[in-house]
């Protein structure tokens, strides 16, 4: 249609996440707009994860993870979750009290509507993501509220697509 501007791949709505992962005793959490389940059973999803990250370094070094499902008004959490780096930043020590540790170094973003604990199996290399298969060890419902999506992000203007 003439007179769209936006590219395909960015008019579709979807959740953001902040995925907390760990290695070497240091916990680290970002955020993630790029995933998707993949399977029902067993539960799967299919995460994209950028190269050169904290994550992805984090991920080789011990492959499991917590996927916080962000509310709406965590949209602030962006600033430090998903435009500084891990590998530059201690984010557990800036969250302070605005996160709950889990056990083996992850990190519950107190405020999440839901977790999913994952165990991540394999990677397929995509460009500037890895797509990384993980599986669903376990979840749990936090509370209702208005999910966190990338029209938000938009809205708010803490993106721009």
């Amino acid at each position: 249609m003439p007179g769209i501007r936006v590219k395909p791949w960015n008019r579709v709505d979807g959740p953001i996440y902040s995925l907390a992962t760990s290695a070497g005793g240091k916990g680290n959490l970002n955020i993630c707009s790029y995933v998707t389940p993949i399977a029902m059973k067993p539960k799967r999803f299919i995460i994209g994860v950028y190269k050169d990250t904290k994550t992805l370094a984090n991920l080789e070094a011990n492959p499991i993870g917590l996927l916080n499902y962000l509310a709406e008004d965590q949209a602030s959490l962006i600033k430090l979750l998903g435009k500084k780096s891990g590998h530059n930043v201690d984010k557990v020590a800036q969250l302070g009290s605005q996160i709950e540790h889990v056990g083996d170094g992850l990190y519950k973003l107190r405020g999440a509507l839901a977790t999913l604990r994952l165990k991540f199996l394999e990677r397929l290399d995509c460009g500037d993501h890895w797509a990384w298969l993980a599986h669903v060890e376990s979840y749990e419902n936090l509370r209702e509220a208005p999910g966190l999506t990338l029209e938000e992000l938009k809205r708010q203007k803490l993106i721009l697509v």
